[in-house]
């Protein structure tokens, strides 16, 4: 597992001092095409329902998407049962370096899509609590591999002399007028982005987001700005979606100096243009040095001017 796929430093919170655990590019081989060594259907049902079924895991976690060619670095190890949708609970055990010995304990539901929890943990991860997010599934002979992106708080009485420094996001722009009634900004220090919705015409009327912050809550900011109805579009970032850069327009409407429109550019594709690109054109982050995991800015009747929040 190439060292530059897991970064852990210190999180600090009100009352304690914890970890922030993050692993990105892990790929789980859900081997479902029986027999299969890691996955045994120990309860069959009658009918088309299958309601009650239930199957023993012991997935391989790789550090490359080719279950043949990367190494194991960790295995998920417990059961799921079909409930109306698959429910899992399993704890995922690492076997490589350092982490040999810890564990996180996952529950939710469905295999391939959306996310599960992380609901506790042992070893370096003691009292862990976040989530897994899962990438689209890649069909194999075997069965599918699905990509793994795991990002929780935890506590430990383990040394760890080798935990980094916490990287703090920086504050770029603001972009537009000088205007504004209300001051926008976000309640808690962002961490990852996970949504964004615009209500646009001819410029921007108003804007929503919403993300997790460094503790793993998810948190939800706005509307920032006016209420009357124009276009509403909402964008709802994928697992392995990262916001690069954030351009727009800045010009004039109903006499006041505001945001006309907006476009949003991820590692994976282009949202926008939003509202009417009309004006002087602007692209933040003006150094292209990190992700985009929130915003601030100001409003009133539209919105007035944003600025962006940079996670190096």
């Amino acid at each position: 597992m190439a060292a530059s796929n897991i970064k852990i430093k210190l999180a600090e919170t009100a009352t304690t001092k914890s970890y922030e655990l993050s692993i990105c590019k892990l790929y789980l081989h859900h081997a479902w095409r029986e027999p299969s060594q890691t996955h045994l259907t120990i309860l069959r049902t009658s009918g088309h329902q299958r309601f009650g079924e239930t199957v023993a895991n012991n997935w391989t976690v790789h550090d490359g998407p080719d279950p043949k060619a990367s190494a194991v670095v960790a295995r998920a190890q417990g059961s799921h049962m079909f409930c109306g949708d698959w429910h899992n609970s399993f704890t995922l055990a690492f076997e490589v370096d350092w982490l040999k010995g810890s564990t996180l304990l996952v529950m939710g539901t469905s295999v391939q899509d959306g996310q599960w929890g992380i609901v506790g943990g042992t070893g370096y991860f003691t009292m862990a609590q976040g989530y897994i997010n899962k990438g689209p599934a890649k069909n194999i002979d075997t069965g599918s591999v699905i990509e793994l992106e795991i990002y929780a708080i935890f506590r430990t009485s383990k040394p760890m002399d080798f935990v980094q420094p916490p990287v703090q996001p920086y504050r770029d722009g603001p972009k537009g007028g000088p205007g504004g009634q209300y001051k926008n900004e976000p309640k808690r220090e962002p961490h990852r982005l996970e949504r964004f919705k615009l209500n646009h015409g001819n410029c921007i009327v108003s804007f929503e987001f919403s993300y997790i912050d460094k503790d793993g809550n998810r948190q939800t900011e706005g509307p920032w700005g006016g209420s009357r109805v124009w276009k509403f579009d909402e964008v709802k970032l994928g697992p392995n979606e990262f916001v690069k850069e954030v351009s727009g327009t800045v010009g004039q409407s109903e006499g006041y100096t505001v945001v006309t429109s907006l476009k949003f550019i991820t590692n994976v594709q282009t949202y926008g243009p939003y509202g009417r690109e009309n004006g002087t054109p602007f692209s933040l982050p003006e150094k292209k040095n990190g992700n985009v995991v929130g915003f601030f800015g100001s409003s009133g009747g539209l919105l007035d001017y944003i600025g962006v929040f940079v996670r190096p």
